[in-house]
């Protein structure tokens, strides 16, 4: 499983991307995400792993939940796909794939709409957010098909609804924390993925590195993180960063 690392900051960071991925499924490519600056941030990180992927070709965006530094960028894919595509010659392109908890599908458009809902005080139609995406719902204590992955999720204590991760692909499984505050249980949930993405946000509602210092090195061996402020100290050995335009080549461990 080839997993394409595109931000690795937090919602005040100035020198990173909001904390987001490109997965590449058997079907396609896969993001967790969408920050801010998407499509630089795809770019980018295309350009330093000299992994180029295409934005139309990323049709599935997974989105753990609705802080910006997460969900910023969903306009800009929202229209890329309606009036950009490429052969569209003027009609609406495909609409990519939206897939969050049912609670984050509810409000989302809650956000979009004032930018995209096309109201202008007349009779046309107004847009909704099935007008830009399809959407999909994860199921907690299931499992749903994404871009031919198996995806799970799961709850995390984050003050809103946020999803937890885990991405299987034929051949091996991404565990992702997404925002948290520290739960060891949800660590043992995380840890059936050959690897394990953690946030490491050092603040409220968010996992410090001394916490994370405390899991057993079985785990940490398979743990790398993000979502770290510009300011926080370096990490404590046997903990490792993510870097932006990393290529993370997951195998499994079976």
């Amino acid at each position: 499983m080839d997993v394409l690392i595109t931000g690795t900051g937090d919602a005040f960071s100035s020198q990173h991307h909001g904390s987001s991925s490109l997965v590449r499924g058997p079907e396609g490519w896969i993001a967790i995400d969408c920050p801010g600056g998407v499509l630089r941030a795809w770019r980018e990180a295309s350009e330093v792993s000299g992994c180029l992927v295409d934005p139309f070709e990323v049709k599935d965006i997974i989105l753990t939940h609705l802080h910006g530094d997460h969900c910023g960028g969903l306009e800009t894919i929202g229209f890329m796909f309606r009036y950009m595509y490429p052969g569209s010659e003027g009609k609406p392109g495909p609409r990519p794939r939206l897939h969050a908890l049912p609670e984050v599908l509810e409000r989302t458009w809650e956000r979009l709409a004032a930018a995209m809902d096309g109201s202008r005080g007349t009779s046309e139609a107004v847009h909704e957010l099935e007008t830009y995406f399809e959407p999909h719902a994860l199921v907690e204590g299931g499992e749903v098909d994404v871009a031919g992955c198996r995806v799970k999720a799961r709850r995390t204590s984050h003050g809103i609804p946020t999803a937890a991760l885990l991405i299987a692909g034929p051949d091996a499984c991404l565990g992702w924390s997404s925002d948290t505050e520290f739960d060891t249980e949800l660590v043992t949930w995380l840890s059936e993925s050959d690897c394990i993405v953690h946030e490491c946000g050092e603040g409220p509602k968010h996992t410090t590195s001394e916490e994370l210092s405390t899991l057993p090195e079985e785990v940490r061996s398979r743990m790398r993180l993000m979502h770290r402020p510009d300011t926080a100290p370096p990490l404590d050995p046997g903990l490792s960063l993510l870097g932006e335009g990393e290529l993370l080549c997951i195998k499994s461990s079976t």
